[in-house]
Parts: C-alpha cells; structure tokens; sequence
C-alpha cells in the first residue's frame, strides 16, 4: 500500500474515533435487544443513518472544501447560521456531551452501584475541561490514546460476548419493516450526519497535508484520498454496529430489566465475569469521554469565534459549557434522549435530502 493510501487508511480510522461515542456504543444494543429475532434488519436501519449516510455527508462537504458556509448555501445566510446553531446545542453540552456522562456513568454503575451519580458526573466533567483545555493537543490525544480503546474495547466485547454466549435469541414480535423503520430513526439520535458538516474540515486539511506538495491543490486527488477514508470509516462502523447489534440480541433475554446506558458493562458482566466489567467500563468512559472533548473543545470555539466574535475569554467559555454538561446531564440518559428525538425527527430528513442534492448538483454541474 502506497503512504498515501496508508495515511487515506489512517484517516478512516480517525473518522471512526470521532464518529463512535456515546450513542453509538448503546442505540445498537437497544435495538439488537428489542427486535432480537430479527436483529440483521434491526442492523441494516441502524447502519444506514449512522455509517453510509453520514459518510456521505462528509464525502459531499469535501466536495465544497469543507466550507460549511458554502455547502448549505441554498438555504440561505440566515438559516445557515440558525442550522449551525441548533446543530451545535445538540451535539454540545444540551445534548451529545451531556449523553456522554450519563453512558459512562452507567458503565461504571454496574461494577459499583454505590457510585454516586452526582460526585462521578462532576469529575468526568472536570476531566473533559482540563483536556479541552488546550485544542492543539487532542488530535494527538484522539490518536495515541483514545482511538486504540475504542477499537480494540469494542472488538474485544463483541468478539468474546458472542463466543461466550449461552443463551438463544427470542422472538420479540416485531416485524422485519418495523426494525428497520425504527432503527434507522433512532439513528438520527447519534447526530453523526449533522456533526459532518463540522468535523469535515479536520479530515479535508489532514488529507491535503498528506499528499505530496505537488498534488495540495489538486482536487481530484483530495477528493480520492477523502473517499477511500469515507469508505475505510464506514466499513469499520458497519462492523461494529452490526456485531453490538447481534450482541444485544443474543443477550435480550437477561437484559429486560437493564437500565439502556449500562448495557454494555451488563453484557460484558454476564459473558467475562466481574473484570470484564471493570474493563469496559473504562471502554466505554474513554470512548465517551474522547468524544466530549474533542465536541466541547469544537462547542467552545464556536460559542468564542462565531456566536461571540472573540470578545470573551475561551476559558471562561469552556467553564460555563462544563457547569452546563453537569447540570444537563443529571436529567438521566433517557430523559436527554427523548427531549433530542423530538427536534431530530423534524430536522433530519430534510438535512438527508439537502445533503443528496448538493451531491446531485455538484456533479450534474460538472458534467454541464
């Protein structure tokens, strides 16, 4: 493999370590869970809205440079930056961030229930500020440390949990078009698609400065390098959604009375034993907290350089963004989940069709 598909390679992967948090870890498990006889349905809805499309959200903002600003121009200046915003409520600290804690929360209640909610949610929130605090070292933190839990957290679970199985998959009474329908909904509640329009740019300067010096401001040979990451990320994410959604199948019949964000520790208890648990729950608060970072770092500088024009200190920004993630999260998993469907079910399918028709456009216009 040449370096530059290697580094196009590495960029997938990058993809994954940003996408894959707290949703991503549990919506499967709750869908594999509740249409366990026919979990593979359950899969391919869930993959739609969480790998291919957003995937393709990001292929299509390559194609505006990662200019955000010129991607969604049809809509106009003015519900650009209303979009922009309600994206950034939600995957920040009234939303994503938040949902963050409660899964890690939940992870470490199984091994130890008599964890208080309250002192672990300030902590895990006190953490996220004082590694947000300096941007210009989470990329290096994303790679060398939270990409290679997250990857190897997940496989290792999968793979052991569905070896170590012992129990059948029930037939839960849902139909094939209702797990679909209903999986590719809950999908929305990841928001991946919509932080595309975000994180787009930090892969689209990563390829440009992998190419060689001569090919920078070629876009054709961006473009080839940004597809085969879309590809590489998408391929990884529909593997490990597929095999969570399995798990979660497989283990629906000892899950019923499971609170959704301790599933996966539960999973792990009921397959490794005790220090499985402990195992993922550290998993599961790395890939939580790798993804609050990274999207209160992003949340603060939006608030800083758009919202507030640099006129505030960032410091004092990414403060009140953690009071605000500790405050929101004590509302529960769940409770945080429902407020976000409502908004996302309105929103979503009209950011799947824009996407598709600034694709559309962009290569009917240069066909012209």
């Amino acid at each position: 493999m040449s370096s530059k598909n290697s580094k196009a390679v590495i960029a997938g992967f990058a993809i994954f370590s940003m996408i894959f948090g707290s949703g991503n870890i549990v919506f499967p498990l709750i869908l594999g869970k509740n249409h366990s006889h026919c979990w593979y349905w359950a899969a391919f809805g869930w993959i739609a809205t969480t790998a291919i499309i957003p995937m393709v959200g990001y292929y299509g903002s390559m194609l505006y440079n990662a200019d955000t600003k010129k991607y969604l121009s049809p809509i106009g200046k003015h519900a650009t930056f209303m979009l922009m915003l309600l994206i950034m409520l939600l995957i920040g600290p009234f939303g994503v961030i938040a949902r963050g804690v409660n899964v890690s929360f939940g992870g470490v209640h199984v091994v130890s229930p008599y964890m208080s909610e309250y002192l672990f949610n300030f902590v895990f929130c006190l953490v996220t500020l004082l590694l947000a605090w300096h941007p210009g070292k989470i990329v290096q933190l994303m790679g060398t440390v939270f990409t290679p839990l997250k990857f190897g957290g997940a496989f290792s679970v999968i793979i052991g949990s569905l070896l170590l199985c012992k129990t059948d998959v029930i037939n839960t009474g849902t139909e094939s078009l209702t797990a679909f329908s209903e999986s590719f909904k809950t999908g929305y509640q990841t928001l991946d698609l919509l932080a595309s329009f975000i994180m787009a740019s930090t892969i689209y300067k990563y390829a440009r400065n992998s190419l060689p010096e001569s090919q920078r401001d070629e876009k054709k040979a961006i473009l080839k390098f940004c597809a085969i990451a879309c590809i590489v990320g998408g391929i990884i994410l529909a593997i490990v959604y597929a095999g969570l959604t399995l798990v979660g199948a497989k283990y629906a019949s000892l899950l019923q009375a499971t609170p959704d964000s301790e599933l996966f520790a539960k999973i792990a208890g009921i397959a490794m034993g005790n220090a499985a648990s402990w195992f993922i729950a550290i998993v599961i608060a790395a890939c939580c907290l790798a993804t609050n970072i990274l999207l209160t770092s992003v949340f603060t500088d939006y608030v800083h350089n758009d919202i507030l024009k640099g006129k505030f200190n960032r410091n004092a920004i990414l403060l009140i963004v953690g009071i605000t993630t500790y405050v929101v999260s004590l509302l529960g998993f769940s409770e945080i989940c429902s407020i976000m469907a409502i908004v996302l079910e309105k929103i979503y399918p009209a950011i799947i069709i824009l996407v598709i028709a600034r694709i559309t456009y962009y290569y009917a216009k240069r066909s012209n």
